[in-house]
């Protein structure tokens, strides 16, 4: 069988029939060449996608140990899927999309992806301890002469052709009442509310659907819920002549009075709202165990995502490791679709629905309640997960010895959330963690911004698209416009985050940040040398300073550093959030800017008058007044008229330039 022949077999057995594959047009096959190889996915795919769909799950090394690489969020929330492009380096290629003749490479690798010589350096992790470059490299006198060449040609990511041409960018103004960002169920629901009682809203979504996880997610047993609440709430948003949708569109910071820049495309938006409801949402939390970064391991989110969005089968064997109801749903949307679990890994006594126990063995299921995996398998060269080893939770972080083996090639897990606190913590909020939830919690809020759903606390779906309406209610207040008086929502209906989803190794290797390959043992190590504050944790260690800005480690470094030197979570907190959200390139900060077009109160009057008008900042303002007859032409008139102020008198109006001073 030729190559293409064995990647349109593998093609047709992974893909999914519909209505798997909402961002997919079937109808449109798309190719393009990968390392060397030529792949066929369909419009709409991402570059991860379309690997995926014919078995590729490797796609990058790490940074430091060039250890292998795959899928972790299927949403551009880490560093797992760098890839190079001819003329653009770290590419996101779970988020790129495709486009015909599209042509990417691994990056960060020694001979190939397949088989980098440098990932030898994993064995001498030992002797690069957390911080080494600190305490080395400056001795003996003019040893950095010595080393300095060397770790610059190992240091940096992917290559940047310095003879591209940019590309047309340009930035425009958007004034609103109320901008929502994130069009979850509470996002939606915000947006039809405020727009309801007449409010003109801006809705920002960053993904190209509508829908948030409604998109992806399962919120009942039965997998009907989520469809149903998108297709009426989405229908009801593009109806609205008040709801203004940017779709593929990212709100990259928050800045005073609600001063919003968001990027779509190559345009950035500098959008102005009087008030502004945070719908973000929640990131879904890793567990942390020897070999969580393997190919073929990843959040069970992710999986999802690669059915629900581009209808690709993300394994034929899974293994399910959960610490709430979640995971429960994944296991159901992983069996509907062909792909056969092994069993679910429940880290705690049993679910919160009692009912999905006995949903999952009708199902033939294996269950194993108060168990975790220890240690992700792998062929030698850890191209992909091949196994798990299980064991009993014994006590917090620790397991018994008895070790239960099973066969995958697919694992997925979920310890929790984690809101999506950066925006709210740009604008001064606080984070406070909640031991009885497990969870980290926002409050501090400054005027004329709300939070609604998942990044409030709420993870029920009824209590979220409440929690939407409830915030839209308060930014109507704060705008004098009638509301709909909804009440504030009670306590989270549901528990989400397990309390200590971290089991370390005797042999280590596992990551709390995979962008900078931090173990364990790297975290409590920078606690050791003494520093006890998170903020310098990072700056000795690293954590939360790559691509992913610690949207997957900041959760288990705090519990980490807090453990470690005996203070609350809360104490230990995270480390600041600072925009940018994600990356923005020079070209957006740079592209063409259009001035506002401004007009003093006398503009009119001057128009009527005649005068020829200029732009003077911002400002129009009168050039000069022609004659009625033309006798005299435009450097003449303004010599009258410079004569007639030094002679006579003259009227200038200066409201333009600041406060009328009150002695003047």
């Amino acid at each position: 069988m030729s190559h293409q022949d064995a990647t349109d077999s593998q093609t047709a057995s992974t893909r999914l029939p519909a209505p798997m594959g909402s961002h997919i047009d079937r109808q449109a096959a798309v190719e393009i060449c990968f390392e060397g190889v030529r792949y066929q996915g369909f419009a709409g795919d991402s570059i991860a996608s379309a690997l995926a769909a014919d078995g590729r799950y490797l796609l990058s090394r790490s940074f430091k140990y060039h250890r292998p690489r795959g899928p972790l969020t299927m949403a551009g929330q880490d560093a797992n899927t760098l890839v190079q492009l001819p003329d653009e380096p770290n590419v996101l290629a779970d988020t790129y999309p495709i486009s015909e003749g599209l042509n990417a490479t691994g990056q960060n690798y020694n001979g190939s992806l397949d088989h980098d010589r440098d990932m030898r350096l994993g064995k001498f992790s030992k002797f690069m301890p957390v911080g080494f470059y600190y305490r080395s490299f400056y001795k003996p006198k003019g040893a950095w002469k010595v080393w300095e060449p060397l770790i610059r040609k190992k240091a940096g990511l992917g290559r940047f052709d310095l003879k591209a041409s940019g590309d047309y960018h340009d930035k425009a103004y958007l004034f609103t009442d109320i901008m929502v960002v994130g069009s979850g169920p509470a996002g939606l629901n915000a947006a039809l509310t405020a727009a309801e009682a007449g409010a003109q809203v801006l809705l920002v979504e960053q993904s190209p659907l509508l829908g948030g996880a409604l998109t992806y997610a399962r919120f009942d047993a039965q997998g009907h819920r989520a469809s149903q609440v998108r297709q009426e709430q989405v229908a009801a948003v593009e109806a609205h002549p008040n709801i203004r949708v940017l779709v593929d569109a990212t709100c990259n910071g928050w800045f005073t009075d609600n001063y919003l820049p968001v990027i779509q495309g190559k345009r950035m938006y500098k959008v102005r709202a009087k008030e502004c409801i945070v719908a973000s949402g929640a990131f879904d939390q890793p567990v942390i165990f020897r070999n969580n970064d393997l190919p073929g391991v990843m959040l069970a989110s992710a999986a999802q995502r690669l059915m629900r969005h581009y209808a690709v089968r993300p394994g034929q064997c899974a293994v399910v490791l959960t610490g709430n109801d979640d995971g429960y749903f994944a296991a159901l949307d992983l069996h509907e679709q062909g792909v056969k679990v092994a069993a679910l890994v429940d880290m705690r006594s049993g679910p919160t629905d009692a009912s999905l126990v006995e949903t999952l063995k009708q199902h033939a299921i294996a269950l194993y309640h108060e168990h975790t995996v220890f240690e992700a398998l792998s062929d030698k060269h850890l191209h992909r997960v091949t196994g798990v080893d299980i064991r009993r939770i014994s006590q917090r972080g620790e397991v018994a010895a008895e070790s239960i083996t099973l066969d995958c090639d697919l694992l997925c897990m979920t310890a929790g959330y984690m809101p999506v606190y950066q925006l709210v913590c740009q604008a001064g909020g606080k984070l406070s963690y909640n031991y009885a939830a497990a969870e980290f919690s926002l409050s501090n809020l400054p005027q004329h911004l709300y939070v609604a759903g998942s990044v409030n606390g709420l993870h029920d779906l009824d209590q979220v698209i409440q929690d939407g309406a409830y915030a839209a209610t308060q930014a109507l207040l704060s705008l004098g416009l009638p509301t709909p008086g909804t009440a504030p929502i009670g306590p989270p209906a549901k528990q989400v985050n397990f309390p200590w989803p971290i089991f370390a190794h005797p042999k280590g290797k596992e990551f709390v940040d995979f962008d900078e390959d931090l173990q364990i043992r790297d975290i409590v190590n920078a606690t050791r040398h003494g520093y006890r504050d998170v903020q310098l944790v990072k700056r000795f260690s690293t954590v939360g300073m790559g691509p992913s800005q610690g949207r997957h480690s900041a959760l288990p470094t705090a519990r980490l550093v807090a453990d470690a030197t005996q203070r609350s979570v809360s104490e230990t907190g995270v480390t600041t959030a600072r925009p940018p959200f994600s990356a923005e390139t020079l070209a957006h900060l740079a592209g063409r800017s259009f001035d506002p077009y401004r007009m003093t109160t006398m503009h009119q009057r001057h128009v009527q008058l005649g005068a020829k008008m200029m732009p003077a900042g911002d400002w129009q303002r009168p050039a000069y007044y022609p004659c009625a007859d033309g006798r005299l032409d435009r450097h003449q008139c303004m010599q009258e008229e410079a004569q007639q102020v030094r002679q006579r008198v003259g009227l200038i109006d200066v409201s333009t330039l600041g406060d009328r001073d009150s002695r003047a």
